[in-house]
């Protein structure tokens, strides 16, 4: 049965998960992270951060912060619509395959 077939096979939830989402953001986020910080150091471009602009070595730290922080929040958001995902296909699983 190919739909038999096709639940057994995304239906296995790949290991850690999480952390695999996370550092793929993290290293997709890192040369955008250089560069910025490249701009802040030099005082090309500004880090704003609360309303306030942030230039060298203190902008440079304040993106060195930020960039783990959005790395997690998107990894967040993309595990939680995975797992939504999974749990679609486990429930289509359930109603198809019997």
């Amino acid at each position: 049965m190919k739909i038999k077939n096709f639940f057994e096979k995304y239906t296995e939830k790949p290991t850690s998960t999480f952390s695999r989402l996370f550092i793929t953001f993290l290293f997709g986020f890192l040369p955008f992270t250089i560069i910025f910080g490249l701009l802040t150091i030099a005082g090309v471009e500004p880090v704003t951060f609360n309303g306030e602009d942030y230039y060298g070595f203190v902008g440079f730290l304040v993106i060195l912060i930020a960039t783990p922080i959005t790395a997690s929040v998107f990894a967040i958001f993309t595990y939680l619509y995975l797992m939504i995902g999974f749990l679609m296909l486990k429930g289509f699983k359930k109603l198809l395959i019997r």
